[in-house]
């Protein structure tokens, strides 16, 4: 049995300002997952099933049915209605075994209309031959108005004038398509529902009867919505690189977190890890009386390794293991360095981790600038730097002396090589300035095993310190 709900309020040259078309489509869900968006303002769907509901199922095998299943249909109707009525806008319903049927009758008479099996043509054939709904027939829009012609020269005006013409006629003069619209006519065509997909969900919520304010209690609820979103995601091939989490709290406010992922995943166990890591660095302040999750959509990671890479950890355990070390450290002091846009002296950030598609020419570059003889040294920094107690002649360092204040690690002796001073300051608007000249000095270490050491020194202009900021190796 299908049910068609026609929609009387919805204007067609303004659809986009009216919401009635989405309302007609929430209002089929609600009775029936099997719905046909058939026009703007009509919508059709399977209502078999229906009998727990509102009764015993119509016998379709029993010309005109049997009373009990016409007053279930008859009960299923009305609810259509009053759902509608509440939503606030009147509509007409018509229920029949066959749906495009039950179209022309929703579209033809005011109010709930059931047309039991059988009577089709006694409900259609006074309807005017102008209801009748071509597209429903497959027919192009360019030849609707030829076939229409055809039938107003024959002297057709209503559903059984149509009806009552030969089909050996019909075919011959109109084709198949003639042939498929005498079916409309005679309330036996036959086809399947276009079916319209049912609205993605990736939100989902819960209400608490009871406030939460443990962490072990909700670890139980997120676990429950996050295997409901991965199901979803799984259903539909996606993953997600980032979840929402929405709190109401008992006092009235809002707690929010947001979690990015370096990969998308969806798997839930991962999920809530990531979550309860979260509400754990940073707990609500109150009760949580309602919870929401959002995931945001995307393709899933597809990977596939050569024979002879050898495996890298899975990406999943690697946030896992980041977001504990973000919980002992602090989240700023986890990721990878970023250089930031200043003149600063060791200006940087610690970003998330990410992951990039190198291009070839990029990876050429790199190799090359590696296999390069000449790039021989580097620069070890000291964070923090070295203090340092240091001797100068004319405004040049000739003598120096310093060492780490965790390692017995020193620097000491005589400058034999400087070049410098380089003189850098910014800032100067902000209580965090800085000034400071830097040296590049070598240093004969008296220290055994006698050597050489090359590192660079600074003086800070503010406080007239000396410290090492780092050798070059």
């Amino acid at each position: 049995m299908f049910a068609c709900i026609y929609g009387q309020t919805v204007p067609k040259s303004q659809i986009h300002e009216n919401p009635g078309e989405v309302q007609l489509k929430d209002l089929g869900f609600s009775f029936s997952p099997l719905v046909e968006q058939t026009a703007l303002d009509t919508v059709v769907l399977d209502v078999a099933g229906q009998d727990l509901l509102f009764g015993p199922p119509i016998n379709l095998r029993e010309p005109g049915g049997n009373h009990a299943g016409i007053d279930s249909l008859r009960a299923l109707a009305n609810e259509i209605v009053r759902r509608a009525t509440q939503s606030g806008f009147p509509v007409n319903v018509s229920v029949a075994v066959n749906p495009d049927v039950a179209i022309h009758s929703a579209r033809a008479f005011k109010g709930v209309t059931i047309v039991p099996p059988g009577e089709e043509s006694l409900h259609l054939g006074n309807l005017p031959l102008t209801m009748l709904d071509f597209s429903l027939a497959g027919i192009e829009q360019e030849r609707q108005g030829e076939i229409r012609e055809t039938l107003e020269l024959w002297g057709l005006r209503t559903f059984s004038d149509f009806a009552r013409l030969p089909l050996a006629g019909v075919a011959q003069r109109l084709g198949q398509a003639g042939v498929r619209l005498q079916k409309l006519a005679q309330g036996k065509s036959d086809r399947r529902l276009v079916l319209v997909l049912p609205p993605i969900g990736f939100e989902q919520s819960l209400e608490l009867e009871h406030p939460v304010t443990e962490l072990e209690p909700l670890s139980f609820i997120f676990s429950r919505l996050l295997n409901q979103l991965c199901l979803n995601l799984h259903a539909h091939a996606l993953a997600t690189n980032g979840l929402r989490l929405r709190l109401k709290l008992e006092d009235g406010t809002r707690h929010g977190r947001e979690i990015t992922l370096p990969v998308p995943m969806r798997n839930p166990k991962t999920l809530l890890r990531l979550l309860l890591f979260e509400i754990e660095a940073q707990p609500p302040q109150a009760a949580i009386i309602s919870v929401t999750i959002v995931a945001e959509p995307v393709k899933p990671r597809v990977a596939q390794t050569g024979l002879f890479i050898p495996l890298a950890p899975e990406p999943e355990k690697l946030e896992l293991t980041l977001a504990r070390l973000a919980k002992l450290v602090g989240a700023d002091k986890v990721g990878s360095p970023e250089l930031l846009d200043t003149h600063r002296p060791d200006a940087f950030r610690m970003k998330r981790f990410s992951i990039a598609n190198r291009k070839n020419k990029s990876h050429r570059n790199w190799q090359s600038a590696t296999g390069n003889q000449q790039c021989v040294m580097g620069f070890r920094v000291f964070r923090p730097p070295w203090p340092a107690e240091v001797q100068t002649m004319q405004g040049q360092p000739v003598r120096i002396s310093a060492c780490d204040v965790n390692s017995p690690s020193v620097v000491r002796g005589k400058v034999i090589c400087v070049s410098g001073p380089w003189r850098t300051s910014g800032d100067w608007w902000r209580t965090d300035f800085w000034a400071r000249d830097e040296w590049d000095i070598a240093v004969a270490d008296s220290v055994p095993p006698q050597s050489e050491v090359l590192c660079r020194i600074y003086r800070n202009l503010q406080s007239e310190e000396w410290f090492i900021e780092g050798i070059y190796d």
